[in-house]
């Protein structure tokens, strides 16, 4: 049996907690306490990767942004050359340079680590739904509202 496959779900981070919003238009709210069910480990995780996601872009706004001012600070150069203005302001202006380089090169190496956690975690919800999901349909459907006493999980 194949699983859907994940839909992706809105997450938004503040004091309260992780709101996920599903596809379905429901609504959940995680404060950091425990997981109960596997849709919530289900809905963290999408909403993680969602997270992940769009700081994913970000970092890559970033890299671009870098770029580019890199870029003008190559133009700004060649221009104070030209004109002959002097060598401390060509020496700001290339230190200038090499920083925004070295901002470009972590903002990449960061998109990278996040698309990894990305793909981490909608493998994680994937697999819970292909690994538990059968199980949990099964107890949810179940017409038995309480667990079975301790003597029930202790025989053998």
């Amino acid at each position: 049996m194949q699983p859907n496959p994940p839909i992706p779900h809105t997450a938004t981070v503040d004091a309260n907690g992780v709101h996920v919003a599903t596809a379905q238009g429901k609504s959940r709210t995680y404060s950091g306490g425990e997981v109960i069910t596997l849709t919530q480990v289900i809905d963290l995780a999408e909403g993680a990767a969602t997270l992940c996601q769009s700081s994913s872009e970000t970092a890559l706004e970033l890299v671009d942004e870098s770029t580019q001012l890199a870029a003008d600070c190559d133009v700004l150069i060649a221009e104070i050359t030209e004109k002959g203005v002097g060598s401390n302001l060509i020496g700001k202006c290339e230190h200038l340079k090499e920083q925004l380089d070295l901002q470009a090169a972590a903002a990449k190496k960061l998109h990278d680590q996040i698309q990894g956690g990305e793909e981490s975690c909608r493998t994680a919800s994937a697999n819970a739904e292909v690994r538990h999901g059968q199980i949990f349909r099964a107890v949810a459907d179940s017409p038995l509202t309480k667990p079975a006493e301790r003597d029930f999980y202790n025989a053998r």
